[in-house]
């Protein structure tokens, strides 16, 4: 975005109060986040209201889009206030806007997990042919995804956008402002279930984008997901990735555990060997995903394999670190759900040495919380030598079904907090340890991992 104070409020409809003149060249919600030259979005929350921080955020910000009602006594000169009605419905407009005045192709794609990792690595293996521009971390909700938009300098030629959501509805909201030229669907599971009845709530949810994909834009779903298939929109292309009939699969895969894995990326009637140092069958899935959109805008499975081997793990999301102490640390802690550790601890299973799992809370998962915990902690008992539970929510249940599950009582332990994990995970470790750590974002599990990386635990 690039635009005056006074243009703002014209495509808002709302009123200059200061410098009409300021520039600005992106939005902000989070008054920590802002930069210069940034709109500052003051937004009334359940806890806080934005608007309290108008005076700190215009040191940094250009202006601030605040409600009809709000005066600041002390505006500096070069500054602006935009006042609206409603500032969040403003906001919105305001990155709808943005999208519509610009020739970008959009790739907007959801699910319940893979979507971060699987956004990042389309980003990658798009570079190599267009200017590629991409939402940062896990910015997809209703408040993040509109300032990634509005943040995208002048010249990108695809904007990867990933949408998340925790009610229904809000795919709605993020739908009329992207209109996808492609979406993309990673597999759909029972993740952040807290405010959906059941699995097929949650697809319903995310079937929301359905609606705003634009007439020759292209529908882009996993087939190996029942979830996914009754997905159809009238007069786009439809692409099927994931099953073994599908136009675009993986064949002949070899785990090689915390090396990753080889496999042959099958597009039509082309075939590529691909090598991913990235750990795990999972990510496999996730390249393929992000393969199958990237092919769609014309990417060859010569180059995706190419570019395939140079991905990385994005921090906190299957990292593979190596202690001083000659432990092996997977951290994977940015967040959790029982699909997501499920996989994990395949992959745990299926690398050599003793091994041990950190595994906290998993959040927003509702009246199946408990359950889900325990299936959680049986499974870990088929796997693992020695489990660390840590949270206080249902990680307690998590470690009695461990030991119900037939764990040694002496190789399980709960505990409450990711600095108490730290200090047991000090005594419990030995050399050539293999240590898998998961858990909701909430839980703190990255001070964990980066405590055992400094061999420091005080």
């Amino acid at each position: 975005m690039r635009a005056t104070a006074e243009q703002v409020a014209a495509v808002v409809g709302g009123t200059v109060v200061g410098d009409g003149s300021a520039v600005l060249t992106g939005a902000e919600v989070d008054s920590r986040r802002l930069e210069a030259g940034d709109l500052f979005v003051a937004l009334t929350g359940a806890h806080k209201d934005g608007h309290e921080f108008v005076e700190q955020a215009l040191d940094e910000a250009s202006a601030a889009l605040v409600c009809s009602d709000f005066e600041l006594a002390n505006l500096p000169t070069d500054r602006a206030l935009i006042q609206t009605r409603d500032p969040l419905s403003s906001y919105h407009a305001l990155a709808s806007y943005e999208r519509d005045s610009k020739s970008w192709t959009i790739v907007a794609l959801t699910g319940s997990v893979g979507k971060t990792t699987t956004k990042d690595f389309l980003a990658h293996l798009l570079a190599g042919r267009f200017t590629t521009g991409a939402s940062q971390g896990n910015r997809n909700s209703t408040l993040g995804l509109p300032a990634q938009l509005l943040r995208q300098t002048e010249d990108i030629e695809v904007f990867v956008a990933e949408a998340g959501m925790s009610l229904p509805g809000e795919l709605h909201q993020l739908g009329a402002i992207l209109k996808p030229n492609i979406l993309l669907y990673t597999r759909i599971a029972a993740a952040h279930t807290e405010f959906f009845a059941d699995i097929e709530a949650v697809a319903r949810a995310k079937a929301e984008l359905l609606g705003y994909l634009q007439p020759s834009g292209t529908l882009v779903i996993n087939a190996d997901d029942p979830h996914q298939e009754s997905f159809h929109v009238p007069h786009v292309t439809t692409v099927r990735y994931g099953s073994p009939t599908s136009a675009l699969r993986l064949e002949k895969i070899r785990n090689r555990g915390l090396l990753g894995s080889v496999f042959d990326l099958v597009i039509e009637d082309d075939r590529e060997e691909v090598t991913l140092s990235v750990p795990g069958l999972h990510q496999a899935e996730n390249y393929l995903s992000a393969a199958a959109a990237a092919w769609v805008l014309g990417v060859p499975a010569v180059e995706l394999a190419e570019r395939g081997r140079g991905l990385q793990a994005a921090p906190r999301r299957g990292q593979v670190h190596r202690t001083r102490d000659d432990v092996t640390v997977v951290d994977d802690s940015y967040n959790s759900s029982p699909l997501a550790v499920k996989r994990l601890l395949e992959l745990l299973a299926a690398t050599p040495g003793r091994r041990v799992a950190v595994l906290g809370d998993m959040y927003e998962l509702g009246d199946r919380s408990r359950s889900a915990h325990c299936q959680v902690g049986q499974q870990a008992a088929e796997v693992c030598d020695v489990l660390v539970a840590v949270g206080t929510g249902d990680a307690a249940s998590l470690a009695t079904a461990a030991i119900e599950a037939g764990m040694p009582t002496t190789a399980v332990v709960h505990t409450q907090d990711a600095h108490s994990a730290a200090l047991e995970l000090q005594d419990r470790l030995l050399p050539n340890d293999i240590v898998l750590v998961k858990g909701s974002r909430g839980v703190g599990l990255d001070r964990t991992v980066d405590a055992l990386l400094e061999g420091e635990v005080s």
